[in-house]
């Protein structure tokens, strides 16, 4: 029997067949394509805050018998808010993972406008002058493949800022100077809504600080509220512009504030204390009325605290009124002459420990130590102690690389308000 042959395709067959395979596989990629891009089921865009972390790379399988390192590359730290630069970067660099994560870092021209919060590119700056701009919190764009697109929680190492609550209506009365504080009608207080939370354990020490005369240096009192820790009191200084604006700054960055009363001190000229200080000079309804102005300057602070004062805090007769209308309003003080305690009866009110020198320069920098060195051994003696100071910069960085070593220390950082005793009503 003759053996049959196999039949072949021709060479133009199987030609055609590749053609048609290579078709019909484009059709089934583009098809997908348009499946995920209607029912959102593609690769998602993932925005991954980095704000204050680095981004580990991976490293390559060393060699055996060797070892390889490479470094991380760090973002550095971000202002907070701010465009999404990675999305409106088209000088942007894009790196693939071998999990098929799309990295997406800015391009080296966006950079971060520091006052007008906008983006600002490369021909704005002159060579070497923006170094040092930083990066926004959403500076990087991660695409998963398959992944719906959807936002992430912010990721940090750094601890969790509560921010104070902006003022509340119902803790506010209306006066022809302006809106000052009251006690609500469900029985709020300023003094206990806008203080710092603080659950620090009775076993340690308490510690707080409080940096006044804020609001009058811009560059100084941007550098408080974001270099010191939340912990830290700020107190502002009344005759001030903008401080509703930088109020709410420090309220948002964690920090309690305080309004500072100028007040008559010994052998100081009273009209340096300007037109709204309180004055031994001046009868009760006079100072009161000084008192409702500078009470209204802006709102959410839980405490009064003096500047100057020493000679009107020692009157009691002058004082007393004062105090009075503070605890009627719902409103704490701070003392830091020792001698208004005599006259706040029922009053919310801390005694200032210790007074911190305020560097002016580096040169002071050893007696600023000193203190806040002072301040620790008083609280492991007494429980607690308050320290206050005035707003320099070299005074601001001694305070928060301080603050750094009290947990080590075994002390509790608190916030001035966690120091508040309520004093005996007179008789």
């Amino acid at each position: 029997m003759p053996r049959r042959r196999r039949m072949k395709a021709p060479v133009l067959s199987r030609l055609a067949w590749a053609w048609l395979g290579s078709v019909a596989l484009f059709a089934g990629a583009g098809g997908a394509i348009f499946y995920f891009a209607q029912s959102g089921e593609g690769p998602g865009r993932i925005a991954l805050p980095v704000n204050g972390i680095e981004l580990f790379a991976r490293a390559p399988t060393p060699a055996p018998g060797t070892e390889e390192r490479i470094a991380a590359p760090a973002l550095r730290e971000a202002p907070s808010g701010g465009p999404q630069l990675a999305e409106m970067n088209p000088s942007a660099e894009t790196e693939e993972t071998e999990d098929g994560l799309v990295l997406i870092y800015p391009g080296e021209n966006d950079l971060y406008a520091e006052n007008e919060n906008e983006l600002l590119y490369e021909e704005e700056f002159p060579e070497g002058e923006y170094d040092d701009v930083a990066y926004s919190a959403d500076d990087v764009i991660i695409t998963i493949p398959g992944a719906k697109a959807k936002p992430v929680v912010a990721a940090s190492l750094t601890r969790a800022v509560t921010p104070i609550p902006d003022p509340d209506s119902a803790l506010l009365r209306s006066t022809a100077l302006g809106k000052a504080p009251r006690i609500a009608p469900d029985g709020r207080k300023a003094v206990s809504y806008y203080a710092r939370s603080f659950d620090g354990p009775r076993t340690k020490p308490r510690v707080a600080v409080i940096v006044g005369g804020l609001g009058l240096n811009t560059a100084v009192t941007e550098r408080a509220i974001d270099d010191l820790p939340p912990e830290v009191s700020l107190s502002f200084a009344p005759y001030a512009k903008n401080l509703d604006f930088w109020t709410k700054k420090a309220r948002d960055a964690g920090h309690e504030v305080l309004i500072e009363l100028p007040m008559e001190g010994y052998g100081a000229n009273a009209e340096a204390l300007g037109a709204a200080a309180l004055l031994t000079s001046r009868g009760a309804e006079e100072n009161l009325q000084r008192l409702d102005w500078l009470m209204s300057r802006f709102g959410g602070y839980f405490a009064a605290t003096n500047y100057m004062g020493a000679k009107f805090s020692a009157d009691a007769a002058a004082m007393a009124p004062v105090l009075e209308k503070l605890r009627v309003a719902g409103v704490g003080y701070v003392d830091d002459t020792g001698a208004a305690a005599r006259a706040a009866g029922g009053l919310p009110l801390a005694t200032v420990t210790r007074m911190i020198p305020a560097a002016a320069d580096d040169a002071d920098r050893r007696s600023v130590r000193r203190e806040l060195a002072a301040l620790e051994q008083i609280a492991e003696r007494d429980g607690m102690a308050l320290g206050k100071t005035y707003a320099y910069a070299a005074t601001i960085d001694e305070i928060a690389d301080w603050a750094k070593t009290l947990e080590k220390k075994g002390v509790a950082h608190a916030p001035a308000s966690a120091l508040l005793r309520t004093a005996a009503p007179t008789r």
